[in-house]
């Protein structure tokens, strides 16, 4: 075995899997049928995942035990090939008979060698790199069917933020060359490099560049317009790509850890945008707008993690949430289907009772009290708060089930705590070992804060409260879109003519 892992040599899934979805996509653009081209697209994509397996088999016999980052990129890498899979094979029958689908297979294949570079390189340049090139697959994508006008507007904001974090993420990646004289991941998260002005602008400009490409408040309103797309390009967009800012910023501890100012961004930005979204998902009664602004919470979440330092808990989240998100948008079809059964009339569910609640705020509340008495290490702070916003939607909704669905309730409670405990014990130590890690009593106590107020705005809204204007204003997401909208080349492309509007039956969608 270790004869054969040698005769691959360090890092060959680097290039072997991006490289096997790029031959693929080029293949497919030069055959004039479709046909053909699923096929090969299929085979890949299953010759990727087998690769992609081989990876932890790789490290396990690897002459060195794996570093933190090796196991971040791995799991991204078994991720992003999985997605590819799945996707791939559920597209061959839904675009059937579409004009658009040698574009959809070669814009899927460029998007998931991207991802894939993303996950597996240890040269930051050739990551900054890749995660433009996902971007641009992604482009490609947001425009398969560009008469409509939703999808040219969702394709033309998705490309001016795009070009703004690729400016951020470059002069990063130049700082940290200036500064360290390196580019190598894996040497620079071992080298402890001292901080400087310019390491910090770099790490501040990284937080930047996870916020535009994770569609953080106020540059998502693309997000919520790519509705447009098909259904894959949901899933894979969601799933796979808006994502790729968290296990960037898990690759880039080592300095995030040492800047302060990049934490209280992500802080601020993410905190934010999770109140704002998972109030905004309460109120859609769309079930494909409902998942975008849950992918907005989400990401706001997740990089509220990062700036914690909780760093394993992050990587955990980011795997969940794709997997739960490419299941929600490929099987949206038959809930649709069951709403429409139902009568179109999606109800709120029941108002979770007060004294739940102020039990998870006395309860969180006491997490920032106790880290300041120095009563609870950070680590364990941080989990601690973590998993009881992660188990808030579950508990809140005990109340207003019957039956047997209350103890189900708390058998998923007890089963979330301890795959989360379980997680924190066997990989805490190992991706957050790093300098600088540990929470302040201040960033707890502003998580803490927020927490409190989305639990009590989202117990209002399940109550019906009937203040009309609020619900609208936290329903369009504060309007925040609408404001961006009006800034010069992003409400609509500055050159180009428009096309006329889609005829309603070409709007309709598959769902199946």
């Amino acid at each position: 075995m270790e004869t054969f892992i040698g005769l691959l040599g360090p890092h060959w899934y680097s290039w072997s899997i991006p490289g096997l979805y790029l031959l693929t996509a080029l293949v497919t653009v030069l055959w004039r049928a479709p046909e053909p081209g699923w096929r090969l697209a299929r085979a890949a994509s299953l010759a990727a995942l087998l690769l992609a397996l081989l990876v932890p088999v790789s490290l396990l016999f690897g002459a060195t035990p794996p570093a933190a980052l090796q196991l971040a990129g791995t799991a991204g890498l078994l991720l992003v090939t999985f997605l590819g899979w799945v996707i791939v094979h559920f597209s061959a029958p839904y675009l059937a008979g579409e004009p658009c689908q040698k574009r959809f297979l070669s814009g899927v294949l460029v998007t998931l060698a991207g991802a894939a570079l993303v996950s597996a390189t240890d040269h930051l340049a050739v990551l900054a790199l890749a995660w433009s090139a996902t971007g641009l697959g992604l482009q490609r994508l947001l425009t398969l069917y560009p008469e409509r006008p939703g999808a040219r507007r969702a394709a033309h904001k998705h490309f001016v933020s795009g070009r703004l974090a690729d400016v951020t993420l470059v002069v990063a990646v130049v700082l940290v060359a200036r500064e360290t004289g390196s580019l190598s991941l894996a040497d620079l998260a071992g080298a402890g490099q001292p901080m400087t002005a310019g390491l910090t602008a770099a790490a501040v400009l990284l937080a930047i560049t996870a916020m535009i490409r994770c569609a953080l408040l106020p540059l998502h309103g693309w997000v919520l317009q790519v509705m447009e797309a098909p259904t894959p390009v949901s899933a894979l967009l969601h799933a796979g790509v808006v994502n790729l800012g968290g296990l960037v910023l898990i690759k880039m501890a080592w300095l995030i850890n040492q800047a302060p100012a990049a934490q209280w961004l992500l802080l601020l930005a993410g905190g934010l945008t999770t109140v704002v979204a998972a109030a905004a998902m309460i109120a859609q009664s769309n079930i494909k707008v409902r998942l975008a602004w849950s992918t907005c919470a989400q990401m706001g979440f997740m990089l509220v993690e990062c700036a914690l330092g909780a760093w394993h808990l992050a990587l955990l989240h980011l795997l969940g949430h794709s997997l739960y998100k490419a299941f929600a948008f490929l099987s949206a079809g038959g809930r649709v289907a069951r709403a429409r059964r139902a009568g179109l009339s999606p109800a709120l569910s029941a108002a979770p009772a007060p004294a739940l609640i102020a039990t998870l705020v006395l309860a969180a509340l006491l997490v920032p009290a106790l880290h300041g008495l120095q009563l609870l290490h950070g680590g364990w702070a941080v989990f601690a708060l973590i998993s009881l916003i992660a188990l808030a939607p579950l508990l809140t909704g005990w109340g207003a089930r019957q039956g047997g669905a209350a103890p189900r309730t708390g058998l998923a409670a007890v089963v979330v705590v301890g795959l989360g405990l379980a997680w924190h014990l066997l990989f805490g130590a190992l991706l957050s070992p790093l300098p600088g890690g540990e929470p302040t009593t201040a960033q707890i106590l502003w998580v803490t804060t927020l927490f409190t107020l989305l639990l009590l705005l989202q117990s209002w809204l399940r109550s019906g409260g009937h203040h009309r204007r609020l619900r609208q204003t936290l329903a369009r997401g504060l309007y925040l879109d609408e404001s961006i909208n009006r800034l010069p080349g992003l409400g609509r492309p500055l050159f180009g003519k428009q096309r006329p509007g889609t005829p309603a039956w070409r709007k309709q969608e598959h769902t199946s």
